[in-house]
């Protein structure tokens, strides 16, 4: 009797990972990738990038926004494997506050 079971006990998830959580961390790695490559070419260039990278730059700030917001919308969905919506909002809002950061000391 002691070790009778109950369907009560059996759990079966139907958890998943989510598309917008796996989105947002490949965003939130590109944005890192992109900014680490930005800041080698400026460095190369004794910092006189130009537009170009400036460009860059802003893009990679939207594109880490989105990432965000992406990972933001995975977090109201059910059932589901948080590990890549966490990572994700972590590496795009981290990247995102360093963005503005140095756009405002450029100012």
């Amino acid at each position: 009797m002691l070790f009778r079971r109950n369907k009560e006990m059996i759990h079966f998830s139907v958890r998943r990972h989510t598309v917008m959580g796996i989105a947002s961390f490949v965003i939130g790695i590109v944005v890192i990738l992109g900014f680490i490559a930005i800041s080698v070419i400026s460095g190369l260039k004794g910092g006189k990038g130009g537009f170009i990278l400036g460009l860059i730059g802003i893009l990679l700030l939207a594109l880490s926004v989105t990432g965000f917001v992406l990972s933001y919308k995975a977090f109201k969905k059910k059932d589901i494997f948080y590990r890549f919506p966490v990572i994700g909002a972590v590496l795009n809002g981290l990247m995102t506050i360093l963005f503005l950061v140095i756009y405002l000391l450029g100012i």
